[in-house]
C-alpha cells in the first residue's frame, strides 16, 4: 500500500479577487419599529420626559448665553443598531442639527442651538403620535400598526441631555496634581474639543469658540496650544485637542486654539515653556481649572497626559549560557524594536541590521530592549523547551531607542506630539533604510484609556500604520503586585469563579494596545513551571476588550510566569551584560509574535497587504483545550484573543487533506463579494450531505474617526457562507447560512441583538473568525457560496477609495485522509479561474 502523502502545499491566492465583486440587488428597508408596541401610555410618558429634557437643555443654553452647544443622545439598548439612530426625522441636517461625534456605545453628540431645540420640541409634539396609525397589509389584507418616523426614532432614545461635568472629567484635582508630578509624564492636561460644523450657523460657532478663548484668558496663568501643532505630522489628521498647562504667573497666558483664527504672532505659545513649573501649582488652582473646563460647552473631555512606561524587569540570572547561530547570509526577516535601546553585545550584534539615535546613549536603559532583541534573534536557541512554538530561524532587528531612561522623558518630549512625531520619523526611516515593516512596541501608557474608548496613543499608531503601510505588534500590558490574579485553574468552572472575584475594568489592556490596525498580544504560561499550567493566561496579563468591544488582544504567546516560591519564569533571553536571564511580561510575548509576522512578510517579499498578514496569523491561531471550556467561551477572548499562532511555515501551508484560499481586494460602496464553489467530491456522502470543516478569517482596514470614541470604527464587514439548497415548493435557490462565529455556537448571519454582538466581540471589530464543523454531513446540496458584505454607521459616508480586506478560507477533512487540496484546486482551474501559490502570487499580480 502506498505511503500517505504528507508533504505540505502552499496556500492558494486568487490573482483577481475583483472578478467576484458584484453590485447586488437593492434590499428593501423594513418599516419603522415601534419600541412601545402595545404600551401607548408608556410612550406618552416617554414623550413627555424627552420633551422636558429638550426644554431643559434649551433653557440652560439661553441662561448661560450659549449661542450654540452640544447635546448627548443615548439610545436604548434594544435600539443600538444603526437603522434606529434618530438621524432622519429628529436630528437631521435639515433641522439644524449635526452629528459631530460619539462617546460610549449608542451615545451620539449633536451640535445644536437653542432655536433648533425649540423647533425639535414642537416637531415631536406634533409628529410623534400617541397611538400608532394602522394601514392595510397589501399581501395579507390585515390591518397593521405603522408608527411614524417620529414615534419610532423618539421611542429608541433613552435620554437627551447636555454634557455634565462627569462626562468631561473622571479624576479629581488631587489625582491630577499627583499624576502631573510623575517624572515621565508627557505634557500637561489634554483637553479634547467638540468639532463644530461651521456650515450650520457660522456666527454661533464663532461665538462659542471666542467664548472658550475668553474663558481661558480670564482664568490666566496658562499655556494652551494644539495637542498637534501646525508643524506636527498629525496636525491635519483630524485631531481637535489641546495641551493646557497651568503656570504660576497669573498675569501672563499664551493661548493658541486648534480651531478658529490663529493668535497674533507675538502671542504664539512656545512649547518649551511647558513642564518647567508644573509642580509648583497648588491643588486648589487645579480644582478651579477643572471646574471651568467642566462647564465649558466646547470641551468634550479632559484627560491626564500619557506617562510612558516600560515594564520593570523581574530578572534573575539563569545557570546557562547560550550562543546564537550566525544570521543567514542571504537576507533575513527584520523587526523594528521601539524601546529603550539594545546593548551592543557579541551575541546580538551580528543580528543588528541598523538603528537610529533619537535618544543619546548615556540616557538609555538597555535592559528591556536587549531582552526583546534576544527573543527576536534567538528565542529558539535560548528556549529549547518551547522550540516547536518558535521560528526555526531568528530575525534581524533594527534598533530604535525611543524611550529614555526613567525621569528623562521631558528632556526629549515636552508634549505628546513631540513623541508621536519622533515615532513616525523613526518608523519611516527604518522602513526606508532597512525595509522594516513589522515593529515591536512593548510599552504602555497607563491611565490613557477611558472605558471602551480610543486613546490618543492608539489613534497615533493607527495613523502611522496606515500612512506608512507598516504593522505594530503591541503588548497588552501587565498587572502589578497585588493587582495580579491567582494562577489560572485548569478547570473551567474554577476559572469562572476566579474571574468573578476581580474587577474587569481595572484589568483592561493598557493604551495603545487597543489600536485597531495592528496586533496586540497577551501572555501565556510556558510549560514546565510548577503551579502554572502551560498555555493558560499568566497571572499578570491584562484583559480586553478593545475599542467599543472589539477583540483585544488579538493573539497570545509565552510571556513567562511570575516568579513565586523560587520558580523560574520559563522564558530566557539576554541581559545587557551578555548574561542569560529569565523574565516575564506581555512585553516578551509580543516579540515572539512579531518574529512570526516578520518571517511571513519576508517569505512573501514584503508585498502582501497588512490585512493578509494579520489574517494568516489569526487563521491558524489555536487555544489550549482548557480555554475552550463552554463557561469560558466569551471571556477567553479577553485574555488570549484567538490564541497562539504557529510558526510561519504552518501559517502559509496546507496538508493534502485541506486547502486554504486567500481573497484580497478593496470593496467599494454598495458592492459585495460572492464566490460560488462546489464542495470537494471526496467530502460529499452518498446521500448528498457535505461533511468536513470550514474555517474563515476576515481582516479589513476600516475608516476610523476618533471623534466617535467607542464607535470610532465607521465601516463594518461581515462574511457569510451559504449552502445553496433548493426550495422543494418553488424549485428556487434557498441559501442556508452555515458559518458560526468564533466563540459562539450560534450561526453567523442571523439577526442577533446589537448588544449581544458587541458584548461577544462579533461586530465592529476589524478581525473576525468563523467556523463550521460537519462530522456527519449537512444539507443535500454540494453548491456553496462565500460572501462578504459591508455596513456603515448611521450618518457615515463610505470611503470613495473602498475598504481593503482579506478573507482566508480553509476547507478540510476531519479524518485527514481525503485529497481536498487537489480536488478543489482542479475544480477551480476547470472553471478558468487563476490561483497561485502564496509565495509567488504577489510577483504575478500585486494588488492595485
Amino acid at each position: 500500500m502506498p505511503e500517505p502523502d504528507t508533504l505540505s502545499r502552499p496556500i492558494q491566492v486568487f490573482l483577481d479577487t475583483g472578478q467576484f465583486i458584484t453590485l447586488p440587488e437593492p434590499r428593501q428597508r423594513g418599516g419603522n419599529r415601534d419600541f412601545f408596541d402595545g404600551d401607548n401610555p408608556g410612550f406618552s410618558r416617554h414623550k413627555s420626559a424627552m420633551r422636558q429634557r429638550i426644554q431643559d437643555a434649551s433653557t440652560t443654553m439661553r441662561r448661560e448665553r450659549q449661542a450654540a452647544g452640544f447635546i448627548i443622545v443615548q439610545m436604548r439598548e434594544e435600539a443600538l443598531a444603526k437603522s434606529y439612530r434618530p438621524l432622519n426625522a429628529l436630528f437631521s441636517r435639515a433641522t439644524s442639527f449635526r452629528l459631530v461625534g460619539g462617546g460610549g456605545i449608542g451615545e451620539s453628540f449633536f451640535q445644536c442651538t437653542p432655536e433648533a431645540l425649540d423647533h425639535l420640541d414642537r416637531r415631536i409634539e406634533a409628529g410623534a403620535e400617541p397611538e400608532p396609525r394602522f394601514a392595510e397589509n397589501e399581501r395579507t389584507g390585515e390591518l397593521e400598526p405603522r408608527p411614524s418616523a417620529y414615534r419610532s426614532e423618539l421611542g429608541g432614545i433613552e435620554d437627551i441631555r447636555l454634557p455634565a461635568p462627569a462626562d468631561r472629567i473622571s479624576f479629581s484635582a488631587r489625582e491630577a496634581t499627583e499624576w502631573l508630578r510623575r517624572p515621565d509624564t508627557l505634557g500637561a492636561y489634554i483637553v479634547e474639543l467638540f468639532r463644530p460644523d461651521t456650515t450650520v450657523d457660522p456666527v454661533a460657532v464663532n461665538a462659542i469658540v471666542e467664548s472658550f478663548r475668553q474663558r481661558l484668558v480670564r482664568f490666566g496663568g496658562i499655556v494652551a496650544l494644539p495637542l498637534f501643532p501646525s508643524g506636527s505630522r498629525r496636525s491635519s489628521r483630524g485631531h481637535l485637542a489641546m495641551s493646557i498647562q497651568l503656570t504660576p504667573d497669573l498675569e501672563r497666558s499664551s493661548i493658541s486654539l486648534p480651531i478658529g483664527d490663529p493668535p497674533p504672532a507675538h502671542e504664539a505659545p512656545r512649547p518649551t515653556t511647558l513642564r518647567s513649573t508644573a509642580q509648583d501649582i497648588p491643588v486648589e488652582r487645579h480644582q478651579h481649572f477643572l471646574e471651568q473646563m467642566a462647564a465649558e460647552p466646547l470641551v468634550r473631555r479632559i484627560s491626564l497626559p500619557p506617562s510612558l512606561e516600560i515594564a520593570p524587569l523581574d530578572r534573575s540570572q539563569a545557570a546557562m549560557t547560550a550562543e546564537l547561530p550566525a544570521p543567514p547570509e542571504h537576507g533575513a526577516p527584520v523587526v523594528g524594536i521601539i524601546d529603550g535601546g539594545v546593548a551592543d553585545i557579541p551575541e546580538l550584534s551580528p543580528w543588528c541590521t541598523g538603528g537610529t539615535d533619537p535618544v543619546d546613549p548615556p540616557d538609555r536603559d538597555l535592559t528591556h530592549g536587549t531582552f526583546i532583541a534576544g527573543l527576536i534573534a534567538g528565542a529558539r536557541a535560548l528556549n529549547p523547551h518551547i522550540e516547536e512554538r518558535l521560528e526555526a530561524t531568528g530575525c534581524r532587528y533594527f534598533d530604535i531607542p525611543l524611550i529614555p531612561r526613567q525621569g528623562l522623558v521631558p528632556r526629549y518630549y515636552v508634549v505628546p506630539s513631540d513623541f508621536f512625531d519622533q515615532l513616525e520619523e523613526e518608523v519611516a526611516r527604518a522602513k526606508s533604510d532597512a525595509g522594516v515593516r513589522i515593529f515591536n512596541l512593548s510599552l504602555g501608557a497607563p491611565g490613557m484609556r477611558r472605558g471602551l474608548g480610543y486613546s490618543v496613543f492608539a489613534q497615533a499608531l493607527d495613523d502611522i500604520a496606515a500612512e506608512h503601510d507598516i504593522l505594530f505588534v503591541v503588548s497588552a500590558g501587565n498587572l502589578r503586585g497585588t493587582e495580579a490574579r491567582a494562577p489560572w485553574p485548569s478547570d473551567g468552572d474554577d476559572a469562572v469563579r476566579l474571574l468573578a472575584g476581580g474587577t474587569a475594568a481595572d484589568e483592561h489592556i493598557t493604551a495603545p494596545a487597543e489600536h485597531l490596525l495592528g496586533l496586540s498580544v497577551g501572555a501565556l504560561n510556558p510549560p514546565g513551571i510548577a503551579g502554572h499550567r502551560a498555555d493558560l493566561p499568566t497571572t499578570y496579563t491584562r484583559r480586553g476588550p478593545g475599542v467599543g468591544g472589539a477583540r483585544k488582544p488579538d493573539l497570545s504567546h509565552y510571556g513567562g510566569v511570575s516568579p513565586r516560591g523560587g520558580n523560574r519564569t520559563g522564558l530566557y533571553s539576554f541581559a545587557s551584560d551578555s548574561t542569560v536571564v529569565d523574565n516575564n511580561g506581555t512585553s516578551f510575548a509580543a516579540p515572539l509574535v512579531a518574529a512570526t509576522v516578520a518571517t511571513i512578510d519576508h517569505r512573501l517579499d514584503g508585498a502582501v497587504p497588512r490585512e493578509t498578514l494579520i489574517a494568516l496569523l489569526v487563521h491558524r491561531a489555536q487555544r489550549c483545550e482548557a480555554m475552550q471550556h463552554a463557561a469560558l467561551r466569551h471571556v477567553a477572548r479577553e485574555f488570549v484573543g484567538f490564541g497562539m499562532a504557529p510558526p510561519a511555515d504552518a501559517c502559509i501551508s496546507d496538508r493534502p487533506h485541506s486547502i486554504t484560499l486567500v481573497f484580497s481586494e478593496s470593496l467599494a460602496f454598495r458592492r459585495e463579494l460572492e464566490f460560488v464553489f462546489s464542495w470537494p467530491r471526496s467530502l460529499v456522502t452518498a446521500a448528498g450531505k457535505c461533511r468536513g470543516q470550514v474555517d474563515v478569517t476576515l481582516a479589513f482596514t476600516p475608516p476610523i474617526d476618533a471623534q466617535f470614541d467607542a464607535e470610532c470604527l465607521r465601516v463594518q464587514f461581515e462574511a457569510y457562507l451559504h449552502q445553496i439548497e433548493t426550495d422543494p415548493d418553488t424549485g428556487e435557490d434557498d441559501p442556508k447560512s452555515r458559518l458560526h462565529h468564533h466563540d459562539s455556537a450560534l450561526p453567523a448571519g442571523l439577526d442577533y441583538t446589537e448588544t449581544y454582538l458587541l458584548k461577544t466581540g462579533l461586530k465592529w471589530t476589524p478581525v473576525k473568525r468563523y467556523s463550521l464543523t460537519m462530522p456527519r454531513g449537512r444539507g443535500t446540496s454540494s453548491n456553496w457560496r462565500l460572501a462578504l458584505r459591508s455596513f456603515t454607521r448611521a450618518g457615515e459616508v463610505f470611503p470613495v477609495a473602498g475598504v481593503p480586506f482579506t478573507i482566508v478560507m480553509t476547507i478540510s477533512d476531519l479524518e485527514e485522509t481525503a485529497p481536498v487540496y487537489d480536488e478543489v484546486r482542479n475544480e477551480i482551474s476547470r472553471r478558468g479561474l487563476t490561483l497561485a501559490d502564496i509565495t509567488v502570487a504577489h510577483r504575478v499580480r500585486p494588488r492595485g
